[in-house]
């Protein structure tokens, strides 16, 4: 039975995804549906492809019951000067949970948990961050790290600071933004979505 793919986005590697997935026996992979968030550049690309099915919303492509919806999702991230990152998360699978840098001068990983880390690799050097006691067992590993997070907010507090000059407002709308346009991209919506 042929896989049944469908297309997400309608740039550069999607076009070449598709072209190469084209070259596969028809037998083992079938691209088709193609989603975009402007249904005339999704038709756009359907026509140069061949793909029967074009649809306007990455919603509408996740509810064609021709197409699964993957329950792990890579995400690769573009920023100003060239600089790329990508992360990967899963309902299913496993993962790492493991970040690392890599750039013209070396790399740096945070190990194991990644969003609170005792752990640092900096050019194959280990150091380690011991976190602070905690009376009771948290519900995630390291969430003791959670107490430097309340330290900062009384330091910004006491200082009239109205937001963190670590981690400013426009930095976290930045991020909620990235989490709310790749949820949408992979088609998870929620009950105060439809209002």
């Amino acid at each position: 039975m042929a896989v049944c793919w469908g297309i997400v986005s309608v740039g550069l590697i999607s076009s070449d995804f598709t072209a190469v997935l084209q070259t596969l026996p028809r037998s083992e992979h079938q691209v088709v549906a193609v989603a975009a968030r402007d249904l005339s550049r999704a038709k756009e690309f359907a026509k140069k492809h061949n793909i029967p099915k074009a649809y306007g919303s990455y919603e509408e492509l996740a509810k064609d019951p021709n197409v699964g919806v993957d329950d792990t999702v890579t995400v690769l991230l573009q920023y100003p000067g060239g600089v790329h990152g990508s992360f990967t998360c899963s309902i299913t699978a496993q993962l790492s949970n493991m970040a690392s840098v890599s750039g013209t001068k070396g790399m740096a990983q945070v190990l194991d948990p990644c969003w609170c880390p005792t752990k640092l690799v900096v050019k194959g050097e280990h150091k380690e961050f011991p976190l602070p006691p905690v009376p009771k067992d948290c519900n995630f590993d390291n969430g003791a790290g959670m107490s430097y997070e309340a330290k900062h907010v009384r330091e910004c507090l006491r200082k009239g600071l109205k937001e963190s000059p670590m981690i400013p407002l426009a930095e976290s709308e930045l991020l909620a933004d990235i989490i709310e346009e790749v949820r949408k991209a992979i088609g998870v919506t929620f009950p105060q979505d439809k209002r």
